[in-house]
């Protein structure tokens, strides 16, 4: 008796866990469509419009014991077995699409570049290249964005007649989709294959992501989703994902990562390059940041994935767009998003520097501001101020067609601010530079120079010591114009000591090089004459110091 009971009781257990695992799968095919009567419905339209050619008014009338089929109830439930219904062929519509893609019919077809309107059918093969994301629509509404660097086969398209119910089968051969499935009653399916898994669903959000060989990752956003691989069925609710591999079966599905903190800035933002930031989640090895012209992100401006917890947003026109991050794991899973919409208002830009560069020293009291010429601009505003926000201003001109000014008066020493902005040929004032700052400096002072020395064979030239880190120029020549000199020597020291040079008349001046390049004036050229005794001992002694003068 024993061992009858173990026998007898088995298949009840496996009976009881096979019918327990078809009532957990939301999306195993329904064996009716109900369809309720509208006031103005009548058998024969109703068959008509639903039923294949060869299911005949009767057989639904016998289905559904219709007593009189000349008066159907309103709000009557009719039954309608799957198999009657009529199916025929559906096409998926490219609604967005950013950048290149490329569909082709089959292995033999022709790929043709794909634009948003065309439609295609089973069998085509779509192809996004490395900046590219599409979105297509389906027959009953369902939205499919490929993201860049992906492959995606239409295997089954079909639509259940004037049902709203369609039976979409794609296989994402690599790369990653967001998939939108809307929610129909009855026998809808939607399906995403990859090399590892599939993941069949019947209204909800979720995403597929494959590397084309044997890993695979589906994220459940909302809703369920059955994962089936390698026989064993996963399923998997809004907030979990699991990772597959080729040849094994889905895991216990894993909670996703929370959504991060997005820092988008409240006011519009004037700069290029915007370096959007969010907090960093502890269990994210990378991030996806992804731009989109709109929240439904139906095609992407940017998709980049990322280490740090921030990205650089991309040069875009102004205007609205959304964004989009969300964390990885370590299993290639990918977290719920954060989103949020900035307001770009960055151009024209603002056009390069000249002078004075940031940071650097002036000593014109009057000094001169510099720019290039923008492509974009009609016409510049210019600001000067004695303070970063530009609260006191010192100077200002709004339509200055040219690429320079000037301060309008003489400044004090001290350290001052300027900034310029493009406006363009529809009077559209764009953001101004960041503040710039400058110091106004004195001029570096003119080295006097001392009486020049003779010491033995040589002669050594000294003047004023100047500020520490400063450098200094001497030039000497027997022209008194020293256009062509002789010797030019920048020294640490304020102090030369060479070789006694031939006997005649020579000319030298000495300037002071400051601590950040600039050269101050010349001092006043100095004259001095040697004696032909002087000569004499260098042609004695010194006739190596007079082929280096003349070299």
């Amino acid at each position: 008796m024993p061992s009858v009971r173990r026998i007898s009781s088995r298949p009840r257990r496996l009976a009881a866990f096979a019918l327990l695992s078809i009532g957990m799968l939301p999306f195993a095919h329904a064996a009716d469509w109900t369809y309720r009567v509208r006031p103005t419905d009548n058998i024969w339209d109703v068959s008509r419009r639903y039923l294949k050619h060869d299911v005949s008014w009767q057989q639904l009338q016998t289905y559904n014991q219709v007593a009189d089929p000349y008066h159907l109830p309103p709000g009557m439930r009719l039954r309608i077995p799957v198999a009657w219904l009529a199916v025929q062929p559906a096409n998926a519509t490219v609604v967005a699409e950013i950048g290149s893609a490329h569909a082709q019919q089959g292995d033999q077809g022709t790929p043709q570049d794909v634009k948003v309107g065309m439609s295609f059918g089973m069998g085509t093969r779509l192809t996004t290249d490395a900046d590219a994301s599409l979105t297509l629509q389906f027959a009953d509404g369902s939205r499919v964005l490929m993201q860049h660097d992906s492959v995606l086969e239409l295997n089954r398209l079909s639509a259940y007649g004037h049902t709203g119910m369609a039976d979409t089968r794609l296989r994402l051969q690599r790369g990653r989709t967001v998939n939108d499935v809307t929610h129909v009653d009855g026998v809808a399916h939607f399906s995403v294959q990859t090399p590892s898994s599939i993941s069949s669903v019947r209204g909800t959000h979720f995403r597929v992501g494959t590397d084309g060989s044997d890993h695979s990752q589906t994220e459940v956003l909302g809703g369920r989703v059955d994962v089936n691989g390698d026989g064993r069925h996963v399923l998997i609710a809004g907030g979990k994902g699991v990772a597959v591999a080729a040849g094994e079966r889905p895991g216990t599905p894993q909670v996703l990562l929370d959504a991060p903190v997005l820092h988008c800035p409240e006011q519009p933002v004037g700069s290029t390059s915007y370096p959007l930031a969010w907090t960093a989640l502890p269990n994210a090895t990378h991030y996806r940041a992804q731009v989109a012209p709109n929240a439904r992100f139906e095609a992407l401006l940017m998709d980049r994935v990322v280490t740090a917890a921030g990205v650089n947003l991309p040069d875009l026109p102004d205007g609205s767009y959304a964004i989009r991050v969300h964390g990885i794991d370590a299993q290639q899973l990918e977290g719920q998003d954060a989103t949020c919409t900035i307001q770009l208002s960055a151009h024209p830009q603002p056009p390069l520097v000249v002078e004075p560069q940031p940071g650097s020293k002036v000593r014109d009291t009057r000094p001169h501001f510099g720019w290039t010429e923008s492509t974009e601009a009609a016409s510049y505003a210019w600001q000067l101020a004695s303070d970063a926000n530009f609260q006191q201003l010192l100077g200002s001109q709004d339509a200055l067609t040219g690429t320079s000014a000037r301060a309008p008066h003489a400044l004090p020493l001290g350290r001052y601010w300027w900034r310029i902005a493009t406006r363009d040929r529809n009077g559209k004032l764009g953001p101004y530079s960041a503040p710039m700052p400058f110091d106004l400096v004195a001029e570096p002072p003119v080295p006097a120079a001392n009486k020049p020395k003779h010491a033995g064979k040589n002669m050594d030239f000294s003047w004023q010591t100047g500020l520490p880190g400063q450098h200094y120029q001497v030039q000497m020549s027997r022209d008194p114009d020293l256009a062509h000199p002789t010797l030019d020597e920048t020294l640490a020291q304020p102090q030369l000591e060479i070789p006694k040079p031939a006997h005649g008349t020579w000319y030298l001046h000495v300037r002071t090089i400051d601590t950040d390049g600039y050269a101050g004036p010349w001092s006043p050229v100095q004259k001095v004459k040697l004696p032909c005794i002087a000569c004499r001992i260098a042609v004695a002694g010194g006739g190596a110091a007079v082929l280096w003068l003349l070299l």
